[in-house]
């Protein structure tokens, strides 16, 4: 099957977004359909999957992908013409109309990944602009669509209540409100995470015995970078690093550099992006993970920082957080849910985390617990190959 796998300004800038496109492209085959505001060159990223990039329009709306000239669906249709399947990235964006109208006249099935797009604090900015958008074409959308995909559960739930689908679905944990199939990470090789320690503390000026807690993710309000060092602040482990890593976005290294308290100064390094090699230096010497964010629908990071097997401190917006061993009695097995986004509770976390990681004796055992359930879960549950599988099931029931 031949699938084309239809979304906005694909580039790596776009993280997670990107990142889980990629990864259906790698699953299924076929190329993207990036619709465009601007010119963003003939190639971002790597050369697989191939990009066929449309300039949406010259006009205002157009530059947002709001609406699509015709030229540009000209120019769409042909593109996407040899497609057996249209797999719709994101919503809120003239891609997704074209899609179910282009998937309507050809008489092609699609799917629909909404990729967070439904949570309910995502709904709230813009939110008039939004529910305009879900009445006049996000009920026709779903309910055409031969499947709507979450990550998690607890993405699908908070989406119930607008996707309906005419189609049965099946493959994955299915139902007329949508399939769920967590995003596929690496799980990697920790041969060498001796020798990474070493280098990344003395690269960063870190003691070699210090504990590290690690954030990954874009530098953006939403990721509350700021909160992460406040909170850090708060609780002033007696020997642990913080590390930030992440690209600049609303929030810019720089400036979250500027406000780190004098009292950890010299223990919290925002060091900005990293990439390849550098990042994954990064896992291999990190002692913990720590994610205060506002809402995550999947959240990468801390699916990687599990296949890495570090203990995870995650806010009540993980919705990867619930589906984890020990979740359904408010605690992790692999970490700390928190029950709320409040500085204390963090710091409190960040305690315990401090002090597990420098006991001996019988709390070794359980710091080894809280890094075997997390890898090995991963492993069962985030590879590649699970995840590919469960698409290509999907994919077969189309048509039956």
């Amino acid at each position: 099957m031949r699938s084309c796998h239809v979304c906005v300004e694909h580039q790596p800038a776009h993280a997670g977004l990107y990142r889980g496109i990629q990864d259906f492209a790698r699953a299924i085959g076929g190329n993207v359909l990036s619709f465009d505001g601007s010119d963003l060159g003939p190639r971002i990223g790597p050369i697989q999957p191939a990009v066929h990039r449309v300039r949406a329009g010259e006009g205002w709306l157009a530059r947002r992908v709001l609406t699509v000239d015709p030229s540009a669906i000209r120019e769409a249709d042909a593109a996407a013409a040899g497609a057996d399947l249209l797999v719709v990235h994101s919503l809120f964006r003239a891609h997704a109309p074209w899609a179910h109208d282009w998937a309507l006249r050809h008489r092609r099935p699609y799917w629909v990944v909404p990729h967070g797009c439904l949570d309910p604090a995502g709904l709230a900015r813009r939110a008039a602009a939004k529910r305009l958008w879900l009445w006049r074409h996000g009920r026709s959308l779903f309910a055409d669509a031969h499947a709507t995909i979450f990550a998690t559960r607890r993405e699908r739930a908070k989406a119930a209540a607008l996707v309906r689908q005419r189609h049965g679905t099946a493959g994955g944990e299915s139902g007329s409100e949508g399939v769920v199939l967590p995003w596929p990470v690496q799980i990697p090789s920790l041969a060498g995470a001796d020798e990474a320690r070493e280098t990344f503390r003395q690269r960063h000026g870190i003691p070699e015995a210090a504990p590290i807690l690690l954030f990954v993710g874009r530098l953006h309000t939403t990721k509350r970078p700021r909160e992460t060092i406040e909170a850090f602040a708060a609780a002033s482990p007696a020997s642990a690093h913080l590390v930030v890593v992440g690209m600049d976005d609303n929030l810019t290294r720089r400036g979250l550099k500027a406000e780190v308290p004098a009292a950890v100064a010299g223990r919290v390094h925002v060091v900005g992006e990293l990439r390849g090699d550098a990042l994954a230096e990064a896992w291999l010497a990190a002692d913990g993970y720590i994610s205060l964010s506002a809402k995550e629908n999947f959240g990468y990071s801390a699916a990687d920082a599990l296949a890495h097997g570090l203990p995870v401190i995650l806010s009540p917006g993980h919705d990867l957080a619930y589906e984890l061993p020990g979740a359904d009695q408010g605690r992790l097995d692999c970490g700390w849910l928190l029950v709320d986004d409040s500085l204390r509770t963090a710091a409190e976390a960040i305690r315990d985390w401090s002090e597990l990681v420098a006991a001996e004796g019988g709390q070794r055992e359980r710091l080894r617990r809280f890094r075997d359930t997390g890898r090995n879960w991963a492993a069962d549950n985030l590879s590649f190959e699970r995840f590919q599988t469960a698409l290509q099931r999907l994919a077969s029931y189309i048509g039956r």
